[in-house]
């Protein structure tokens, strides 16, 4: 199944969701992206983020007593990847060889940033 796009808001209620795990409960959500991304967002913004989330087919709202809580249904590492390719896709008209010298330009990262990059590169070849 293929995600939809996030808006920013809806990236970092996602973030917040995959950083707590199944079972994030509204409160919780709220108070990680308030604290982590200095937001100062009130339960019902977050809320309706979390709904929007589901019409999209990133979580599932279940009732347990008289809390709400969210179940992951697309997990990080598949979103990252979708996205991954879609920026390839998009930006690098599908040149793969094009987003690996923007990955080791020195504007994108630092010397030793590069360094690990191509060590992991060449440590994930087959």
């Amino acid at each position: 199944m293929r995600a939809k796009p996030l808006t920013e808001s809806e990236k970092i209620t996602m973030k917040c969701v995959w950083d707590i795990g199944d079972g994030a409960r509204l409160s919780r959500i709220m108070t990680l992206a308030n604290d982590k991304y200095g937001k100062e967002w009130k339960p019902q913004t977050v809320s309706t983020f979390l709904g929007k989330l589901v019409r999209k087919g990133f979580v599932e709202q279940y009732r347990d007593g008289r809390y709400f809580y969210y179940r992951i249904l697309i997990d990080k590492h598949t979103y990252r990847t979708q996205m991954i390719r879609d920026d390839v896709e998009f930006w690098d008209d599908d040149s793969l060889e094009m987003y690996c010298s923007e990955l080791l330009d020195k504007k994108t990262f630092t010397a030793k940033e590069r360094k690990q990059l191509k060590s992991i590169i060449a440590d994930a070849k087959d």
